[in-house]
């Protein structure tokens, strides 16, 4: 009898703590009452619309090379006597420095030879010529024979023979200018101030004509074929451009933009001659061509430009407005608007993760100049 009213009194007590469960799910079940959220206003950098002049800066690149590289041969033959203590590979050489030396004796006594020979020819018109005098003398008094002629005064003032004299001494005169000649080329200077790239000489080589001593790049000017991408143009009235070879900055001048593209980089090329010091050969040099100008226009940095060709504008109402522009040229750096905006319009710089027209926005602190 106990146990079934202890059972009873489980039952009713597991129903009332349901009743009470219930009851506390329904109170909590009840529509809590709407809270507002404050949303802050995105703050945005802007830069106002301004036009001005641009000139679109092309980027390019390349490696240093030496305008000239010279093969230095001998013009003479002979045992080499004389090289000197600066000739060897990496060396910096002046213009008409000396270099080596080829054993001059043989050389010398040619000319002295050559010399003779030519003094000797000139006596021999003066004589000649002393003999054309007496000549002339004795035509006078056969003038009015019958066989006086043209042809036999021409034999008679010995003509011919002045003439075979004359020819002698030019021609001898022409052996001496050439023995001179050899004489100063057994002594080798440097052409042009540079670097010798490579040599193969000693005393005492036995160099024939035209033998290869050394190869000398001249330094005093440079040149760089330069590559850049095929979308920019260049301005072809603008001559000069900026070279960044490391830290060093030069003034270079545009020889000659090539009418292809490399077939290797399919980019396009441009020659340009520079001047400096101490520069190295084949360096990696970074350029600046020089493209196309553009007079009172609207320049924008690129971080303006939005997807496609549209910018962000904060509007006068503080929202967001999104323009589809014309754009004219780019660079790196900036881009030249042609239409869609107008002067003073402020145009966003800050990025904005899901833009909508007309989203609420707010100007930041900071405000760029165009």
């Amino acid at each position: 009898m106990k146990r079934k009213r202890k059972g009873r009194w489980a039952a009713l007590a597991i129903t009332l703590a349901g009743c009470a469960v219930a009851a506390l799910l329904a109170a909590m079940d009840e529509e809590a009452p709407d809270i507002a959220i404050d949303r802050p206003v995105l703050a945005v950098e802007t830069i106002r619309v301004q036009k001005a002049d641009y000139r679109i800066r092309v980027p390019a690149w390349g490696f240093v090379k030496p305008r000239e590289t010279i093969d230095i041969r001998t013009q003479v033959s002979g045992r080499v006597d004389r090289v000197s203590a600066k000739v060897f590979t990496g060396a910096r050489v002046n213009r008409g420095e000396f270099l080596f030396s080829i054993d001059v004796r043989d050389y010398r006594n040619a000319l002295v030879e050559a010399t003779a020979a030519y003094e000797t020819a000139r006596q021999a018109l003066a004589i000649e010529e002393g003999r054309q005098t007496v000549a002339r003398s004795e035509w006078k008094l056969l003038e009015q024979s019958p066989w006086a002629g043209e042809r036999n005064k021409a034999l008679a003032l010995r003509e011919p023979q002045r003439k075979a004299c004359r020819a002698d001494v030019q021609a001898a005169l022409a052996k001496q200018s050439r023995a001179a000649r050899d004489v100063e080329r057994t002594r080798i200077a440097s052409p042009c101030k540079g670097v010798i790239l490579s040599e193969t000489i000693a005393e005492g080589d036995v160099m024939d004509r035209g033998d290869v001593a050394l190869r000398v790049a001249c330094t005093e000017r440079y040149q760089i074929l330069a590559a850049f991408s095929p979308q920019y143009r260049l301005d072809p009235k603008a001559r000069t451009a900026v070279i960044e070879i490391g830290t060093d900055r030069h003034d270079g001048v545009i020889k000659a933009v090539l009418p292809r593209i490399d077939p290797q980089t399919r980019q396009k090329q441009v020659l340009m001659a520079f001047a400096g010091q101490g520069v190295m050969l084949d360096a990696y040099a970074s350029l600046t061509l020089p493209g196309p100008f553009f007079e009172d226009a609207v320049i924008l940095p690129v971080e303006a430009l939005r997807q496609g060709s549209s910018v962000w504008v904060l509007g006068a109402d503080g929202t967001l407005v999104i323009r589809e522009v014309t754009i004219l040229a780019r660079d790196l750096s900036h881009i030249v608007v042609g239409n869609g905006l107008m002067e003073n319009d402020r145009v966003i710089l800050t990025h904005i993760a899901s833009p909508l027209q007309g989203m609420p926005l707010r100007q930041a602190s900071l405000n760029r100049k165009g």
